[in-house]
Order: C-alpha cells, then sequence, then structure tokens
C-alpha cells in the first residue's frame, strides 16, 4: 500500500493531535484504505479482488480532484440538509458501482464511513448510526442518484461503517454488523431479499495493541496502524507496504 503517495504523506503529516480528525477522513478519502474496508465490510465486494475494488468506488469525495485515476476520490455532499432545521454532516460519504451491474447503472450502493474518537457519548453508537442510515435512505427520494415520484424500486442499499478508536478494553476487537433480515410468523413466503437488503451497519473497534508480523495485516490490524499505534511514520510505512 505504501506506493500510494497520498497515504504515505498523510502518515509523514500526522505530527499532531489538533489535525487528527483532518488525518483520518484524509486516510480514509483514500481508495486503497477504502477498498480494504469495503473487502471485509460489504459483502457486495466478498468476492472481488482487492486490487479490482477502487475501480467500483465513485470519483466523488469532498476534496478537489478530477483526474479518474487519482489516488484520493472525492465523493457527495456531506452536508445533509433533506430534513428542515435537523442537517447532520458525514464525515465520509460516496457512492459505488455494484460488481456485475450494467454499464448504465453508475450508482449501485451509497457508503458512509465515521471516525469516532471519543471515548463516551450520550447515547449508543449504534443508534447514531441507524438514524444516518435513516437520513440516507429517505434523502435519496427526488436526489440525483436516487429516485423520482413513487420508484421506489430505484431506492439504493445505505452502508454506515463506523471506526471507533477509544474503545473500552471489553470492546476492543469487536466487528458487529447489523442489518434487515426477514422472518416468517405465519405461512412463510420470502420476498426478494434485494427488496429489503437496503441498510447495513458495521461497527468496527480496533484493539488498542497487535503484535504486528510480516505478512498480510487484517482489516483491525490496517485500521491500528493507520488510527492507533505510537509508531514512528517509517515504521508505519513499512509495516503497510
Amino acid at each position: 500500500m505504501m506506493e500510494n503517495l497520498e497515504i504515505a504523506d498523510a502518515i509523514d503529516n500526522n505530527t499532531t493531535d489538533s489535525a487528527y480528525d483532518e488525518y483520518c477522513k484524509k486516510v480514509l478519502s483514500n481508495k486503497q484504505v477504502l477498498a480494504h474496508i469495503l473487502k471485509t465490510c460489504v459483502r457486495e465486494y466478498a468476492d472481488v479482488p482487492l486490487k479490482e475494488i477502487p475501480s467500483y468506488i465513485e470519483h466523488d469525495l469532498m476534496l478537489n480532484v478530477s483526474m479518474e485515476d487519482s489516488e484520493v476520490i472525492k465523493g457527495r455532499n456531506v452536508e445533509d440538509q433533506s430534513v428542515f432545521g435537523a442537517e447532520i454532516r458525514y464525515d465520509i460519504l460516496f457512492d459505488a458501482k455494484l460488481p456485475h451491474s450494467s454499464k448504465e447503472e453508475r450508482i449501485g450502493l451509497f457508503i458512509n464511513i465515521e471516525a469516532q474518537n471519543h471515548r463516551q457519548t450520550a447515547y449508543p453508537l449504534i443508534t447514531r448510526a441507524i438514524y444516518y442510515c435513516s437520513r440516507l435512505l429517505a434523502r435519496q427520494k427526488n436526489h440525483e442518484g436516487g429516485f423520482g415520484k413513487s420508484n421506489f424500486q430505484q431506492l439504493k442499499k445505505v452502508y454506515s461503517i463506523w471506526i471507533v478508536m477509544n474503545a473500552t478494553k471489553e470492546m476492543e476487537g469487536v466487528m458487529n454488523f447489523y442489518t434487515i433480515e426477514e422472518k416468517c410468523l405465519g405461512v412463510k413466503y420470502h420476498l426478494k431479499k434485494e427488496s429489503y437488503d437496503k441498510l447495513e451497519i458495521i461497527m468496527l473497534y480496533p484493539k488498542s495493541y497487535y503484535e504486528l508480523e510480516d505478512e498480510p495485516h487484517s482489516l483491525m490490524e490496517m485500521l491500528y496502524i493507520l488510527f492507533k499505534a505510537k509508531l514512528t511514520s517509517e515504521i508505519k510505512k513499512y509495516q503497510l507496504k
């Protein structure tokens, strides 16, 4: 990964705590980092070779980049004003094309990634993640990339992936997935999964320490190196090579 100059530059310049949030957003705007996250967390890409995943990621993340082969994506407008008086701002928001979809179907998923650096909040983060997914679904009506009138069959699936940096000890290493499932309580009748499989939430809590070996790292180890490890920039780049 360290042939990726954008990541190397971000690691080299991450020198102050005050710039940590900006560092997180810069790293999580990188296609190679996103590819690792999507490979593990987004089941639509589970069987896609890692090196091919960046080609499915939309070139649209709030950074001033126009080259299609850029290491960094630009993404979608992170300011959500779809509910009057209830504006929210996403950390990272982009769209992605589904594998095996037609050339005309440019957008298949909307993906939100949040980097959470605060140990305690007044509410469960999963509850906030559910709200974010609800907003991402609702804002698709009469919106660019969404659907018009009552064409709800065009509703795109949304993902909200949360990376919690300062988890409590008992939560370190947790990777929890939350989704919509069908449960038949009466006569068995199954709807097409694509009709209700419209949101998924992933909560990631990297550990405070991993034994790093000279081999391909798991997603959680990669997140530890990028965001939590007290290592020099040179060692981080070596581990991510």
